[in-house]
């Protein structure tokens, strides 16, 4: 690990993740009726699960970014499969949650076709990826 890495900055992404994980549980709560009755449930939601997700990708760049020889990653599929590369993340870990690149594009680029339903389900089904995602890489911060 080259010496310009910056613990702070991840630690500080550690917590919007966090934070987002806090601030998305509620929706896990809700069936979809519920979710629908107010038009700020999804869009509260898509930013909270958006900043997580980016959270996530900036930590895997940072960390990358940092081990000499790794290389510019083309894109943040990638990047979360070659954190496994270096033993950041378990490998089938990596597998399972190679999708929250592209589902951040989708937040961003495509957010008009996200349905409500797909969201609550992507945040009642996946939102303990964001909560492994953080102990394996504070496991990774000890070894620093």
């Amino acid at each position: 690990m080259e010496d310009n890495f910056n613990k702070e900055k991840v630690v500080e992404r550690i917590g919007d993740i966090k934070n987002s994980v806090l601030e998305l549980e509620r929706f896990q709560k809700m069936d979809l009726d519920e979710f629908l009755k107010d038009n700020d449930n999804y869009n509260l939601s898509a930013y909270h699960l958006r900043i997580g997700i980016e959270a996530v990708l900036t930590i895997g760049t940072h960390i990358l970014s940092r081990i000499p020889q790794n290389g510019k990653k083309k894109d943040y599929t990638q990047v979360i499969l070659s954190l496994a590369d270096y033993s950041v993340l378990p490998k089938d870990f990596s597998q399972k949650i190679k999708g929250m690149a592209g589902y951040r594009n989708r937040l961003v680029h495509l957010y008009w076709k996200i349905e409500p339903k797909e969201l609550l389900t992507v945040i009642k089904e996946n939102l303990g990826d964001l909560e492994e995602f953080i102990k394996y890489i504070e496991k990774f911060l000890k070894t620093l």
